[in-house]
Parts: C-alpha cells; sequence; structure tokens
C-alpha cells in the first residue's frame, strides 16, 4: 500500500529513522533528524543509495517541494562531504505528511530566497514557484494572506503566528539602596519635589492676602500673636505632614485656601496609592535583578528617536504595518522606510539586533523569534502580538492533493504529533531563558516573577498633575473673588493688616497680682482678665473706632479693674 510504502522509506537509514532521497542536479536532499556531524560520510552514502533504490521502486508519485531558508522552519546545511541537507520543523512535517498522504518528494531551493512576494507584474519566491508550476508544493515558513490565496491554494494551517519584536535584553543592575524609590521613576520623583514646593508658596499667599484668613490665634495655641496660621513655616509644615497622611495642626479657613487644600488632597490620595500599589508589586516579585526596557508601548518605541526599528524587506510583516489600521503602526512603517531600515532577511536582522546595543528592534514573526531567543541568551520577544496569522502548505489552484494533506494534518494534530515536531526546535531547541520578557523572569533564587514591573512616570499619574495644577488656578481665582468681596462689602475700607496683635495676650504683660472680685458681684458678670479665657477674635470684630489712631485698645479685664 502506498502508506506502507512511503513508512518504508522512512526507515531506509536505521540511524536517522527519515525518508532521504536522491536528488537532480541543482535540487537539494532533505536532512536527517541529526546534525551532518554525527553521521560518517559512509553512512550518509549509503543512506543516499538506500533511498534512492527505494523510491524507485515504491511507484509513488515525486512532488517538487519549493522552500526557502528560514530558521526553524527550514535550516539548511552542509555534510561531511561537501553536499547539502536540510532541517527543520516542516522538512519533520512534510516526511510525516508525505508518509500519510502517499507521496515522495524531492527539495528545490528557491532562487530568490523569499517566501513570496509580487514583483514587476509576477511573483517571485516560493509562491512563484508554485503558481509558475515550477514546484507542486510550496513549503516554509508561509504566512496565508489574501493576496497570495488570490495565485495559489492554501492547505490547513499547521500553526499560529503572529508578529512581535525581537529585542536585546536590558542589562540586568541590582537595586542595591535604592529600592524603596523604584516605584516612581526619576521624572515623577522631580514632578512631587515641585508640587511640594508650589503647594507651600499656594498656601502662603493665600494666608497673606486673603482677609478671611486674618485674625488673632488664641495665646495658648500660638503664643507669638500670629496674625493667621499659614506663615510660611506652617504652610510647609502642612503640606508635609499631608503628604505623609499625617494630621495637620490648623486648616484653611477661606474659600480658596481649602479648595487648594482639597486638590492637593486628591494629589496626595492618587501619589500615595500609585506609590504603595507599585511597591507592593517589587516586594511581592522581589526579583534579585530587574530590567529596565527603554520603551514599554508600540507609542513609546514611535516617540524614540534613538530606536530603529527594521522588518524584512518585502515581506508579509511590512506589507501589514502598512496597510494597518492602527495610526501608530502606520506611523513605524513610515518612520522604518523613511530611515531604510529593511533588511534582507532574518539572520540579518538578528546579527543587527544582537550588535546594536538596545538601538535595533525588530518585527519578526513570534515563531521564529522565540527560537532565535531559545539560542542567543541576549535576545527575547517584547511587545503585544500584531496580526494574528496562520502557516500552511502552498498548493497550485485546484490541486488535487489538497485534501489528503489536510487529512494528513488533521491526523497529525490529533494524534500530538505536531505538538513532539513543534517541541524538537522552541521548547527543548534552546538552551536560554526568559525568552519572553512579557512572561517572566527567573531571579536568583530561582523563583519566577511577573515581568515587566515598571517604575511609574509622569505619563502615568497625568490626572493627579492636572488635578493639582488645576487646583491651583482656581484657588488663585477664588484668591481675588475674596479680596474683591472683602473691600466691596466693607465699602471701600483699606484692606490693612495690622503689624501688631491688637488684642494682646496676657503672656506678653508683668505678673500683677490680681485684685480679689467684690463678694457682691455675681459670678460671671464681667469680663475674665484670665488668659484662659483668651480665644480667636477675627480681624473685623477687633478693630473698633478709637479715640485717636495711635491708641490701643486695652484688655477688658484691666478696664474692669480700673473702673
Amino acid at each position: 500500500m502506498p502508506g506502507e510504502a512511503s513508512s518504508m522509506l522512512g526507515q531506509a537509514e536505521p540511524v536517522t529513522g527519515s525518508s532521504v532521497i536522491s536528488l537532480p542536479r541543482g535540487c537539494l536532499a532533505p536532512s536527517e533528524n541529526l546534525p551532518p556531524s554525527s553521521r560518517s560520510p559512509g553512512a550518509m552514502s549509503r543512506s543516499l543509495r538506500e533511498a534512492h533504490t527505494t523510491a524507485s521502486s515504491t511507484g509513488l508519485p515525486t512532488l517538487k517541494i519549493s522552500v526557502a531558508d528560514q530558521a526553524p522552519f527550514v535550516i539548511r546545511d552542509s555534510d561531511s562531504k561537501g553536499g547539502e541537507v536540510y532541517s527543520g520543523f516542516v522538512i519533520d512535517l512534510i516526511k510525516e505528511v508525505g508518509r500519510r498522504a502517499g507521496f515522495d518528494y524531492e527539495l528545490i531551493q528557491n532562487e530568490d530566497g523569499l517566501i513570496g512576494a509580487p514583483r514587476g507584474g509576477k511573483w517571485v519566491g516560493v509562491i512563484g514557484d508554485v503558481e509558475s508550476g515550477k514546484a507542486q508544493i510550496g513549503a516554509g515558513a508561509i504566512t496565508v494572506t489574501s493576496l497570495r490565496e488570490d495565485v495559489v491554494d492554501f492547505t490547513k494551517p499547521f500553526m499560529s503566528n503572529s508578529i512581535n519584536l525581537l529585542v536585546q535584553k536590558p542589562e540586568w543592575s541590582s537595586i542595591g539602596l535604592g529600592y524603596l524609590t523604584r516605584p516612581f521613576s526619576t521624572d515623577y520623583w522631580i514632578m512631587v519635589l515641585v508640587c511640594l514646593l508650589l503647594v507651600g508658596i499656594v498656601f502662603f499667599l493665600i494666608g497673606k492676602f486673603s482677609p478671611y484668613e486674618w485674625g488673632n490665634v488664641a495665646a495658648d495655641r500660638d503664643p507669638r500673636g500670629a496674625k493667621n496660621s499659614f506663615t510660611f513655616r506652617n504652610s510647609y509644615l502642612f503640606a508635609l505632614s499631608t503628604i505623609s497622611w499625617q494630621g495637620f495642626r490648623e486648616a484653611p479657613k477661606s474659600l480658596s485656601g481649602r479648595i487648594m487644600a482639597a486638590f492637593w488632597f486628591l494629589f496626595v490620595l492618587f501619589t500615595l496609592i500609585a506609590y504603595t500599589g507599585n511597591l507592593t508589586a517589587y516586594l511581592l516579585a522581589r526579583p534579585e535583578q530587574i530590567p529596565d526596557m527603554p520603551f514599554r508601548t508600540y507609542e513609546e518605541l514611535l516617540e524614540s528617536s534613538d530606536i530603529t526599528v527594521g522588518s524584512v524587506n518585502f515581506g508579509t510583516t511590512q506589507d501589514m504595518l502598512r496597510k494597518s489600521r492602527s495610526e501608530t503602526l502606520k506611523a513605524l512603517w513610515s518612520k522604518m522606510n523613511s530611515v531604510g531600515s529593511f533588511v534582507e532577511d532574518y539572520e540579518d536582522g538578528v546579527h543587527r539586533v544582537k550588535t546594536s546595543n538596545g538601538r535595533f528592534v525588530m518585527f519578526m514573526e513570534s515563531a521564529s523569534a522565540e527560537y532565535y531567543a531559545r539560542n542567543e541568551c541576549n535576545l527575547m520577544l517584547f511587545g503585544e502580538n500584531l496580526f494574528p496569522t496562520s502557516m500552511a502548505f502552498a498548493l497550485p489552484k485546484g490541486s488535487m492533493w489538497r485534501s489528503k494533506i489536510n487529512e494528513a494534518i488533521r491526523d497529525i494534530r490529533e494524534e500530538g504529533v505536531m505538538k513532539t515536531i513543534s517541541d524538537k526546535y522552541w521548547r527543548f531547541g534552546g538552551n536560554c531563558d526568559n525568552v519572553d520578557g512579557r512572561k517572566y523572569v527567573k531571579t536568583g533564587s530561582g523563583s519566577l516573577s511577573s515581568l515587566p514591573i515598571y517604575a511609574i512616570t509622569l505619563k502615568d499619574m497625568a490626572v493627579a498633575i492636572l488635578l493639582f495644577f488645576l487646583g491651583m488656578v482656581v484657588a488663585f481665582i477664588f484668591l481675588a473673588i475674596e479680596i474683591v468681596h472683602y473691600a466691596v462689602t466693607k465699602k471701600g475700607k483699606k484692606i490693612e493688616k495690622p503689624n501688631i496683635l491688637k488684642n494682646p495676650p496676657k503672656i506678653f504683660r508683668g505678673k500683677k497680682a490680681a485684685k480679689p472680685a467684690p463678694e457682691d458681684v455675681e459670678g460671671g458678670a464681667g469680663p475674665s482678665s484670665s488668659g484662659d479665657a483668651l480665644e480667636s477674635v477675627p480681624l473685623e470684630d477687633a478693630e473698633e473706632p478709637a479715640a485717636s489712631s495711635g491708641d490701643e485698645l486695652r484688655p477688658e479685664g484691666e478696664e474692669a479693674a480700673k473702673a
């Protein structure tokens, strides 16, 4: 039977367990599962002869398969005799498909080395070979697109894929003594200090110019005889105590002061909650070292002038970026096109990423990017998944092999063979950890923690900052309204803050023996001369008409005693 004959072909060389056939000049033989270095020249020659004999005796149709190098799907190596052999995920898969669908094959290396793109009114690459009839199957990392479906048919997908960035792993630095400063970025720490400086000045100005903040502070609360609570020093004491969620001695009495306090409290609330939440993430993760990426999103990548973005020229990724509905991705394509950062193939792009010191990143299919990251330990994937796609074999329009190959792919997937083949090149295909910068990072203790953990930036806290500055504007508007209102309601009375306390407390005078009150005077009939009875007196209530402008009001207790 065809399936059995093909199975015999797959066992022609017991050392490798794969089907190898002799090819005419200009074609390349598929590789063994083992690397060429592990086989002797005699075994290789014997394998080729036996495969040729078996293929000739089976009577199975031989299909020409066009391929293009792209690790780990199609990998071309040299054997010990100077010939070329193929290996890779697609090569292993096509062997299994051919065994089940009942065909032999010979591989043809595409002259352009491309998967497929239209040039000069015709298709080149593997897709071009299939369209022109040069090959009956196109195999490799072939992404299914609507443009390609116009010229070829595709089988059922054998792998899902997407587009990600291949980046150089950032430098890992010890946190050291700055652990508690990590939740905020440097620019936001500077903004917090600026806001703290400004809010103290604002409270001082409100206390100095708002008439509704003026008044004598009670002697037992301020023996210096201050006119208002918000002196320059007290303003910063209020700001520092509130930013650390502590109590405060005096609250603003004027409307402008209370508005400023409300907006300042909102800024403090958002800031401290953000700090506490992000610090908790750092403490729970407890990585010994945390990498800092120079960007987090594609928007930040677009704004960066130090980082160049690349992709394969005339590839599907380039075309998808150009046609994307996202303004950010279209702008990235325009940026790439303006600087000419396209590369000829993945090997060239990977080399540039490795040697750029983080200044070059590359859009790449996630499957290929993960493969390179597992083999190059200074590389990793980054960024959200873009353009979900699938990979399949390409066939000529109306090919009779489409249904048979689809059935084989379905059986291979259901039996778990597909996962076994893919694990060979991805899960167990390299020795590097931390290949995906979006998922996890291994700490010094061997545990896994979420990555990335980012410091909070100005952009993240934009709402809190805008509220603070909005509060400053509103507070100054109401300060002006208070000044005008006070002047109008006092009928043009000069607004002047007194230089001395008009109702001095007892503490500033020498101690005198208090005269005993007459026994026949009822308790509480006259004012007390005790300093304990002195309370905060509003300025407008303390200013009474006097005989002359130079006279001072005498304490009621002393006048009562003289009377």
